[in-house]
């Protein structure tokens, strides 16, 4: 199975909609989830098709830090997590978190397309 598809995590519902509908655009998969739980159980499954992981800062139930624990046992080492946030720190929040990447909301579509095309260039050639 291609690992070719990104996961949304965020618990903003038009938020998810929207970054959904271009990635989409972009002939790429999308699996959304409107919390870290809630993305634990779709990687449980799914985890094999994953390639990038857009992580909100910010949701209910759930630490930033013991997140992005939970997702790193569930995904393979090749699996990039990138930090969405509207925080004016976002740099900070994302070096805290132990991740490389992260947009900063609200972003263009050619930032989020660039965050993506970069994670599968690296890995594999494609998209």
């Amino acid at each position: 199975m291609d690992r070719n598809t990104v996961l949304i995590i965020d618990d903003d519902p038009d938020f998810r909609e929207c970054t959904r509908l271009l990635v989409e655009g972009m002939g790429i998969p999308v699996l959304e989830a409107s919390d870290c739980g809630g993305a634990a159980k779709l990687l449980a499954q799914e985890h094999a098709r994953v390639r990038i992981i857009l992580l909100d800062y910010l949701m209910p139930g759930m630490e930033p830090i013991a997140c992005v624990g939970a997702l790193r046992k569930l995904v393979e080492r090749d699996v990039e997590i990138v930090l969405v946030t509207a925080a004016m720190d976002a740099a900070k929040r994302a070096a805290e978190l132990g991740i490389a990447r992260y947009l900063s909301k609200p972003f263009a579509f050619e930032q989020l397309r660039g965050v993506v095309a970069h994670s599968f260039a690296r890995h594999d050639g494609t998209p």
